[in-house]
């Protein structure tokens, strides 16, 4: 079996020595001017997060050196003929305009979140409401309607302040972004999850960007930057037609 990594042209500039999963060496499919990347694996293996990682490691290093179109991790064929028959030229023409759509650019991804009491702080310190709600909650710890209303308080606050940081954040990170996509929020303390989709030339403007925003908010935000990848935040909008630039 061959799992499949994704697609680039046949001018496309190759890593070198580069490994998948199970340790396996990467190859090419290639055929009508697209190269499949793949590697061989088992009939049946089960998955780990090896592989997982294996799969983003080997997508993120084509895209640090040219434009790739990834596969979903899972995609097996049987042979080459498969990857041939049913990819390259199935879908040949697709493929072909994804490519050409997001020639010379890159996705960079940035998670800010809250460091907790920072964040806790700053709700309490923007509102003398809630710290009069705080103290008559202490002051009657077995008042459970106290507490709810706490904490629903303190919610509600932090909901506000996740806002209005996420307007700033984004304020200063989409200039450098030919597109962007905000992703739903995975934790209590996320202020944002943005992909941006960016031309090359202009990575060193974004990243210079991202280490100043963290310089800015290391006492109170954690700041995760990952990239170059594929454009995995925008392929489907540019297959519906929702993502297109002059």
């Amino acid at each position: 079996m061959l799992h499949l990594y994704g697609v680039v042209t046949d001018s496309a500039t190759t890593p070198q020595d580069l490994r998948g999963r199970l340790d396996r060496p990467v190859r090419y499919v290639a055929d009508g001017g697209l190269r499949a990347i793949v590697s061989d694996v088992g009939d049946e293996i089960p998955v780990r997060r090896a592989d997982l990682l294996a799969h983003a490691h080997v997508l993120e290093a084509f895209a640090a050196v040219t434009t790739v179109i990834p596969g979903q991790f899972g995609m097996l064929f049987p042979d080459e003929e498969h990857v041939r028959g049913d990819l390259l030229r199935a879908r040949h023409e697709e493929l072909t305009q994804l490519i050409a759509s997001f020639e010379g650019l890159v996705q960079l991804t940035v998670h800010v979140r809250f460091q907790e009491e920072p964040a806790l702080r700053e709700v309490l310190d923007r509102d003398p409401d809630l710290v009069a709600l705080r103290e008559a909650a202490r002051a009657a710890e077995a008042n459970q309607d106290l507490q709810v209303r706490l904490g629903q308080a303190v919610a509600e606050g932090l909901e506000q302040l996740k806002g209005e940081e996420a307007d700033m954040l984004l304020q200063r990170l989409t200039p450098h972004a030919r597109a962007v996509a905000v992703n739903e929020a995975r934790g209590a303390n996320d202020v944002l999850n943005v992909a941006l989709l960016v031309e090359r030339d202009e990575q060193r403007a974004l990243d210079a960007a991202v280490t100043e925003l963290g310089e800015d908010l290391s006492s109170r935000m954690t700041v995760r930057y990952v990239g170059p990848q594929p454009p995995y935040s925008f392929l489907e909008p540019m297959r519906q037609g929702e993502l297109s630039w002059a």
